[in-house]
Order: C-alpha cells, then structure tokens, then sequence
C-alpha cells in the first residue's frame, strides 16, 4: 500500500472518529441552544471510555501497511464514487434471501440498487452524504475489503467499525420521523427505479428493508445502557425518536396484516 494511502486512510479514520464525537455534542445545541455540565461529562466520560477501543482500527491499518502479504488490500473500483450506497445496500443483500421474479427472471432485492442510491441520495443534503460517504469509503479501507460475505463479519467484529457503521444507519433511521410520509416517499423512489414489468415493489418488502437495515437499533434501546449511549452519541432524545418510529412502524404491519386479512376473507368469499 502507497505511503499516502496508508496515510489518507488513518486521517480518513480519525477525521471520523474526531467528527463523530463532536456532533454527539453539537446535537445537544441543536436541539436546545446549550449543554449542561453534567451532559458534557456524561458525554466526555463515554467517550474516554471508548476511545481505547479505537486502537485495534488504527493497528489494523499498520497491518495492512507492513504486511504487504498476509494483508487484506482494499482495491477499489476507481470508477466508484457512492461508497455510501455500496455500504448500504451490502447489509441488504446478506440479510435478505434472493428470490427471482418468476415473470422478469430478476432478483429481488438485487432489482431495487438504484432505488436504494436514489433515496440514499435524498434522504441527505449535500454535506450530509458527502460526510456520511467518505465515512463508508474510511469503513472499507480499514477492514480491507468490500466484499458482502466477509465485509459485515469484520465490522461486527471491531467495535470502533461497528459503531461508525452503526452511525450511518442511525442517520437514516432518524428521517422517518415522519414516519408515513418518509416510508412512502422511500417507496416512491424505489418503484420510480423498477419497470412495472419487472418487478412489484410490495409494502411487505418495504418490511423487510426497514427490519434489515434498522431493527438492531430498536432492540439497543430496550435498555437503560443502551439508550443512554444512543442519547450521548447522537443527541438527547435519539432514543425516543427511534422509540416513536417503530411505535409507528408496528403499526404499519398491523394495519398491512389486516388489509391482508380482509383482501384473502373477500377472495375465499368470491370462490364460494
């Protein structure tokens, strides 16, 4: 690995890392002009907390440096420049089986990438993706591997890699506030992006995505640690807002189990 690879990819990292934790604390501004005391040592304290954890990450770039052999190589298609969609729609194809439209010979969930880019695209202003991008493109480099089989074991497995991973997600979480509004315009990009005879983009396959990409985040803030943690590293009240999304979203699939309910009671009434 070039001198200023190696180098661009610790500066990458730690830019990450340095960015991350400031708007832990910039939220709270955000949402409330001002920061008490006891949330800056909260936050400072979680933070020192964790910051040996980030070692193995900068240890893990030497290692790609020096050992030149045994080393994984990330090497990047020069053409890519959506390291963000990359990193997204990875966690989607390893966690959904593949299943192929028996009309169109595609594959869901391989059939809606572009309609994932779109809304990875909007769902951020400009700043936004371009921070939340080069944090992904940071991620790959420092486990050395865009690979979907391998890349998410790696991330999971470094907790500093997991948390900035976590951090991308979260972000997208957090714009279904609206919760109704958001998974409809989401759902609009993606069936904007499939000719209608290829594929039928479904509200259960909305289900599938929204529980793939987001249900961990639900289950971290059952408990007390974990929604103390979320607050501190992205701002009072995340926790509550991702409480409120899911309260949102389960009810979503009851009234989608229901509909479902009443279209088979109408087809069995018509047989009859």
């Amino acid at each position: 690995m070039a001198d200023e690879t190696f180098h661009q990819t610790q500066h990458d990292l730690a830019q990450t890392l340095i960015r991350t934790f400031y708007e832990a604390l910039a939220v709270q501004f955000e949402r409330k002009d001002h920061i008490t005391r006891d949330e800056l040592d909260r936050a400072f304290t979680l933070i020192e907390g964790f910051w040996p954890k980030t070692l193995p990450a900068f240890k893990a770039n030497c290692r790609l440096c020096l050992d030149k052999h045994g080393a994984r190589a990330y090497n990047p298609d020069a053409r890519r420049k959506d390291f963000l969609t990359r990193f997204v729609f990875s966690l989607l194809i390893t966690n959904i089986p593949s299943r192929m439209d028996p009309i169109s010979g595609k594959y869901f969930p391989q059939v809606i990438v572009r309609g994932i880019q779109r809304n990875v695209t909007t769902l951020f202003s400009n700043a936004e993706y371009e921070m939340l991008n080069s944090q992904a493109q940071a991620i790959f480099a420092t486990i050395g591997t865009d690979d979907d089989t391998q890349m998410w074991p790696l991330i999971r497995a470094d907790e500093t890699m997991s948390m900035l991973a976590d951090k991308i997600f979260i972000r997208m979480l957090l714009r279904f506030r609206q919760f109704n509004q958001q998974r409809q315009t989401f759902t609009a990009a993606i069936v904007g992006s499939i000719e209608a005879t290829v594929y039928k983009f479904t509200d259960q396959d909305f289900c599938t995505i929204f529980e793939v990409m987001f249900s961990r985040y639900d289950t971290l803030i059952r408990t007390p640690e974990g929604r103390i943690k979320m607050d501190v590293y992205y701002g009072d009240g995340t926790a509550d807002g991702i409480s409120s999304i899911f309260f949102a979203f389960e009810q979503f699939k009851k009234d989608l189990t229901a509909r479902e309910g009443r279209t088979k009671g109408m087809l069995s009434a018509r047989r009859r």
